[in-house]
C-alpha cells in the first residue's frame, strides 16, 4: 500500500535506480540550528547508457522532512533535472506473523484478567444488596410498637442469631472479594504496561513506514559521471552554547579575560554524520520569520451570545503569521554559509602537518554574518553519531579585556563580590548559555551568558574578595509624634557603611542601599544624607537614585584607602494610621 504526496509524470520508458542515502551518499556539510539541521549530500552515480532515469532515495529518517528536499548540480548537456518528488510508502516486514504472539498472548491474558475483575465486581454488589436487605428486616424488627410476647422475644433472638451468623459470612466474603479484586486489577495494570511497552514494536513491526524521494535525469550521453547535491532538513537534533572563562587579574600587570566558545550538538535524527564539515547558525526558523501583527483592541458592551470575532481574527492571523517563515530563513541561509564544493573532497581538509614547533593551537571557527543571522563554520572535518549526547565543538577562542569593579549591598551581605565588565571585541556573537568561570586558574563559580552582540558589554560574577571590607553601623532608628492639632508619626533611620581597600591598587566599588518609596500621597519620605542637590564635581565619589529608588555610591578607592558613607532618611504619616515596609523585586 503507498501513499502518495506528490505524484510524478514519470515516463513509462524511465529506469529506475535504487540508492541507500546513507549508504552511497556521504555527508558533506551539516548545518545545525537551535532545533534543526540541514544536511547536503554528495550522490554520484555512473551511467552507462544515455535515457531518463529515476534515481529512487530510500533509508531517509523519518525525521526527515520531505518537503524540503532540494537538488542542484546536475544541469547541463550531459545531465539535466526533470523533476524531485517524495512519497511515503507502507509495506509489511518480511518476519513472520510468529513475531507478534508475545503481544497476542498478553491481550488475552488481559481479557481473562477483565472478565474475572467484571465478575467479582458483580459478587461484591450482589453481597451489598445482601447486606442492604439484612439491615432493612432488622430495622423493622427494631421499630415494632407495643408490648413483645414470649414467642416475640424467641422470634427476635433467632433472627439476631441469623443476623450475626449472616453478617459474619458477608463481611468475610466481601473481605475476600474486594483482595482479589485488588489483585486483579495489579495485573491488569502490569499488563496494560507491557502491552503499551510491546505495542509499538508490533505496530512497527506489523506495518513499516518507507520514505522515499525520487530525482528524475536525463543523461544526454552514455559513459557519463553523474555529481548531485542533495539537501534537505531534518528534525530531532540541535545545538547550544556553553563557555570557559578565564580571568587573570594578577597584580602589575594589564588584566586578561580568555573566553573559549563551544557549541554544544545534539545528534537525534537516526542519521549518522561522518567525517563532515559543519557550521552553527545562530537562526531560530522555529520562531517563525513574520512579527506578530497586533490586532486593534476594541471596547465594547459585552455579549454573552457566541464566541467574540476579536479572538477568531487573532488566532487566524497567529496562523497566518507563521506560514512561510521556514523557506525565508533557508532561503537567507543558504546565502550565509558557504557551499561545499561538489568536487571537494576529504584531502582538501587536511590538518596542519607542521609540527616543529611545541606550541598547542586551538582551531577556531569562521564567523559569517548576514542581517541578523551568524553562521559559525568549523574549519575541521568531525563525526557526529545520532547518539544522543553531547558532542562539543570549540568555535573559537576569545581574548577579551575586562575591567573589574566590586559590588556591596551591606544591609544583606558584608562581602564585596567581584564583577569582571567585558566587552566583545571578537568578530563572533555570543548566544545564551552555562559558563564555567575561573580566576587566576581557579575555579570561582557556574554562571551563564545572555545573548552579546558584537561590541556589547557583558559582565561575569567572579565572586567574593575579601581585600575589600566592609563595616556596617548598627542602625540608628528614633520615633517622634509630631503636631498639635495635626498630629503625625515621624521615624526617622540611619546607616553608616565603613569600607577599606586593603590591596595595592585602587578599586571601583559600588554601594546600594534601600531608599523607601511612598505609595500614598500622606506618607512622605525624606532623604537627609546623602544631600543629593550638592554638586561636589568628584569623579571618585559619585552618587545616584536609580529608578528602584534605591541609593548607588559610586567609590574610587585608593591603593589602602577607605570611605564613610553616611545615609539618613527620615518617614512622616497620619497619626491614626499604621504603616508597612515591603519588599518587591
Amino acid at each position: 500500500m503507498a501513499e502518495t504526496i506528490l505524484t510524478t509524470n514519470t515516463p513509462p520508458s524511465a529506469t529506475i535506480v535504487h540508492i541507500n542515502i546513507k549508504q552511497e551518499c556521504p555527508v558533506q556539510f551539516v548545518t545545525v540550528y537551535n532545533d534543526r539541521a540541514e544536511l547536503t549530500r554528495l550522490l554520484r552515480y555512473h551511467f552507462d547508457n544515455e535515457g531518463t532515469y529515476d534515481l529512487v532515495l530510500q533509508g531517509l529518517s523519518p525525521c526527515t522532512d520531505l518537503t524540503s528536499f532540494r537538488v542542484s548540480g546536475g544541469t547541463g548537456k550531459a545531465c539535466t533535472i526533470l523533476e524531485v518528488s517524495y512519497q511515503k510508502r507502507y509495506e509489511d516486514p518480511s518476519t513472520s506473523l510468529s513475531d507478534t504472539t508475545p503481544l497476542d498472548q498478553l491481550q488475552t491474558q488481559l481479557e481473562i484478567v477483565q472478565a474475572d475483575i467484571d465478575e467479582h465486581a458483580q459478587e461484591l454488589d450482589r453481597l451489598k444488596k445482601q447486606r442492604t436487605w439484612l439491615d432493612g428486616r432488622a430495622s423493622q424488627l427494631m421499630n415494632q410498637e407495643g408490648p413483645l410476647s414470649t414467642s416475640d422475644l424467641e422470634t427476635m433472638e433467632q433472627f439476631l442469631n441469623f443476623y450475626h451468623k449472616m453478617l459474619s459470612k458477608i463481611d468475610k466474603e466481601t473481605t475476600q472479594e474486594q483482595r482479589q479484586l485488588k489483585e486483579l486489577n495489579s495485573r491488569c495494570d502490569a499488563l496494560t504496561a507491557k502491552i503499551n511497552e510491546h505495542g509499538s514494536q508490533a505496530m512497527i513491526n506489523r506495518r513499516i513506514e518507507q520514505r522515499e524521494v525520487s530525482i528524475t535525469i536525463h543523461v544526454a550521453s552514455s559513459k557519463t559521471d553523474v555529481a548531485l547535491e542533495v539537501s534537505y532538513l531534518i528534525s530531532n537534533c540541535s545545538w547550544s552554547a556553553s563557555y570557559d572563562i578565564r580571568v587573570d587579574s594578577g597584580e602589575g600587570r594589564q588584566p586578561k579575560t580568555q573566553l573559549t566558545y563551544y557549541g554544544i550538538i545534539i545528534n537525534k535524527s537516526q542519521e549518522n554524520w561522518s567525517d563532515t564539515q559543519f557550521s552553527l547558525s545562530t537562526a531560530t526558523p522555529s520562531l517563525g520569520g513574520s512579527a506578530p501583527k497586533l490586532a486593534t483592541l476594541k471596547v465594547s458592551n459585552r455579549q454573552y451570545h457566541g464566541v467574540p470575532q476579536r479572538f477568531m481574527s487573532s488566532a487566524a492571523q497567529s496562523m497566518l503569521s507563521m506560514g512561510g517563515s521556514m523557506s525565508r530563513a533557508s532561503k537567507e541561509l543558504s546565502h550565509v554559509r558557504e557551499r561545499t564544493s561538489l568536487t571537494s573532497s576529504a584531502d582538501s581538509y587536511n590538518d596542519d602537518e607542521d609540527t616543529s614547533q611545541n606550541i598547542v593551537n586551538i582551531l577556531g571557527s569562521k564567523a559569517d554574518m548576514s542581517f541578523s543571522i551568524t553562521s559559525f563554520t568549523i574549519p575541521r572535518r568531525s563525526t557526529i553519531d545520532a547518539d544522543g549526547k553531547p558532542h562539543k565543538l570549540t568555535i573559537g577562542v576569545l581574548n577579551l579585556v575586562s575591567t573589574f569593579s566590586y559590588t556591596i549591598v551591606p544591609k544583606l551581605s558584608l562581602h564585596a563580590y567581584m564583577k569582571a565588565s567585558t566587552l566583545n571585541t571578537s568578530d563572533k556573537y555570543l548566544l545564551t548559555g552555562p559558563a564555567s568561570i575561573f580566576m587566576n586558574n581557579n575555579f570561582v563559580a557556574h554562571g551563564s551568558i545572555d545573548n552579546v552582540c558584537i561590541g556589547d558589554i557583558f559582565d561575569l560574577p567572579l565572586g567574593i574578595d575579601s581585600g575589600i571590607k566592609i563595616e556596617y553601623k548598627p542602625v540608628k532608628k528614633t520615633s517622634d509624634t509630631q503636631g498639635i492639632i495635626s498630629k503625625t508619626h515621624l521615624k526617622t533611620v540611619r546607616h553608616e557603611t565603613h569600607i577599606t581597600n586593603t590591596k595595592t591598587h585602587e578599586v571601583a566599588v559600588y554601594i546600594y542601599d534601600q531608599l523607601p518609596l511612598s505609595s500614598d500621597e500622606k506618607i512622605k519620605v525624606n532623604l537627609i544624607q546623602p544631600d543629593l542637590r550638592r554638586k561636589d564635581n568628584n569623579p571618585h565619589n559619585t552618587i545616584t537614585l536609580k529608578d528602584t529608588n534605591n541609593l548607588e555610591w559610586k567609590c574610587i578607592l585608593p591603593s589602602r584607602g577607605e570611605c564613610r558613607l553616611l545615609f539618613e532618611y527620615s518617614v512622616e504619616w497620619p497619626y491614626d494610621k499604621q504603616v508597612e515596609f515591603q519588599e518587591e523585586l
